[in-house]
């Protein structure tokens, strides 16, 4: 295939996923308009047998396979990924996803619909088997909370497209030139809440984002519970976020003080309490760092997000949805919200 016939690249990283990329690639093979697509994977350093599963489909499908000697994370392996890619257009998603047939030749046309003076980002809607919502829009709350409200409910018969403040890390079409400009995901964050932050970015250069469930993508198993990694990874970039992105983030100070309190509260109880102090850890360590990216993010995009921007309240479904039927955590997040 020529270069001039691509005109989607799908990019994601592989991580010892052999349970879920065969259906994910015989998805990919399966698409009404294979000819135009490549697929550049990067594998982080898997030990099963993801990658001889991800050779076996090079007849069928224009895959470039990246593997790297050592976990790189999410973030640092889309944006080699994306070095590569050929596409005038770009999705990045994850290994566990199928996609429907049709689902680029529904993205294409949506975006010629929408897309006026700005470029824009399209984040297709996510669900977990029996139609339940993993992503259809998000929320981004003036602390770095992120989150979909409408996760676990049932995915609307009828189809809606609308503006959201933030994208989906596993479902995210835009120009390749795009992502480029805007500097990509930052690697600071390994993986989770690079999305946020990019979404952000693209805000503060007066990019639209749009969620849709005209076309949906598939993840293939349901994410009910969040361990030890994800939960660390998850606090400690929601710091990251919003320093970098947040107008006067000395305002954010006070209410950084009484949720932390809560958080506290809630790490001790679900004894997560080393890990949070871990997070602390980390960002003391490293405030060199992380007061370089607010200065290196002034150098190219200069607006920062009003905090008013953000959202204020909080939903309980950010509690998980084992913890948000304990009353006690209930009552805090009342009460963080009366507050804010």
């Amino acid at each position: 295939m020529s270069a001039s016939q691509i005109k989607i690249s799908i990019v994601f990283p592989t991580f010892n996923g052999e349970e879920v990329i065969y259906n994910n690639l015989q998805s990919i093979k399966n698409l009404n308009n294979l000819i135009e697509i490549e697929l550049i994977i990067v594998d982080n350093n898997s030990k099963d047998s993801t990658k001889g599963i991800i050779n076996s489909f090079k007849k069928d499908i224009n895959i470039t396979l990246i593997n790297q000697n050592t976990n790189l994370g999410f973030a640092q392996a889309c944006n080699i990924a994306i070095s590569k890619a050929k596409g005038e257009f770009i999705y990045i998603t994850n290994q566990d996803v199928a996609f429907p047939n049709d689902f680029f030749t529904v993205l294409l046309k949506l975006y010629k619909k929408l897309k006026k003076d700005h470029e824009i980002i399209i984040s297709p809607a996510i669900i977990f088997p029996g139609h339940f919502i993993n992503y259809y829009g998000a929320k981004i709350h003036f602390l770095g909370f992120s989150y979909s409200p409408l996760m676990y409910h049932k995915i609307p018969n009828q189809t809606a497209t609308f503006k959201t403040h933030k994208a989906s890390g596993c479902s995210m079409f835009m120009k390749r030139n795009l992502y480029l400009k805007l500097n990509g995901f930052d690697p600071i964050f390994f993986m989770y809440h690079e999305d946020t932050d990019f979404s952000l970015r693209a805000l503060r250069n007066g990019n639209l984002i749009y969620t849709t469930n005209e076309s949906v993508l598939f993840h293939q198993k349901i994410h009910m519970s969040i361990n030890d990694f994800t939960y660390y990874y998850i606090e400690r970039n929601r710091y990251l976020v919003i320093y970098k992105n947040i107008k006067n983030f000395k305002s954010l100070i006070p209410y950084l003080i009484i949720s932390e309190l809560i958080l506290l509260f809630q790490a001790f109880i679900t004894s997560k309490l080393k890990l949070r102090l871990n997070i602390y850890k980390f960002l003391i360590l490293n405030i060199k760092n992380i007061r370089y990216l607010r200065f290196k993010e002034d150098n190219t995009i200069t607006n920062k997000i009003e905090k008013n921007f953000l959202d204020r309240n909080l939903d309980s479904i950010i509690l998980g949805r084992i913890l948000s039927k304990v009353k006690i955590l209930r009552i805090f997040l009342k009460i963080l919200n009366l507050i804010f």
